[in-house]
């Protein structure tokens, strides 16, 4: 699925974040920074308990990196984690691996999006 920034990013949250620069700093790509660092530890606990059919703890990895992605503005990750957070806390897992995919996907392209602001 092709996506345009407007399906990827929440202009509203990003702009706010933007409107907390100070004259020396770029607040806004300090937290973008922050969650790129974040990222890998996160994805990569949804896909060992996604692996492993550990539901619950897919569903807490998955509300965090949902919390860390509508804190940003990434609103279509943020979206995807919801999916799997729900899921996996009414107990399906099905469709789940598809799903993890979409993560890495969508996180590539939010990212490079958000670069390009």
């Amino acid at each position: 699925m092709d996506y345009k920034k407007e399906d990827l990013l929440d202009f509203s949250i990003i702009q706010s974040l933007k409107e907390m620069n100070d004259d020396e700093n770029d607040f806004f790509k300090e937290i973008l920074n922050l969650y790129i660092e974040q990222y890998p530890e996160l994805y990569n606990k949804i896909v060992e308990t996604s692996k492993s059919n550990d539901l619950d703890s897919l569903s807490k990895t998955a509300h965090a990196l949902k919390g860390a992605s509508l804190n940003i503005g990434a609103k279509e990750l943020a979206s995807i984690c919801k999916t799997i957070e729900l899921n996996s806390k009414n107990g399906i897992s099905e469709g789940t691996q598809e799903l993890v995919q979409k993560i890495q996907q969508v996180y590539g392209l939010t990212i490079e999006a958000m670069n390009s602001l």
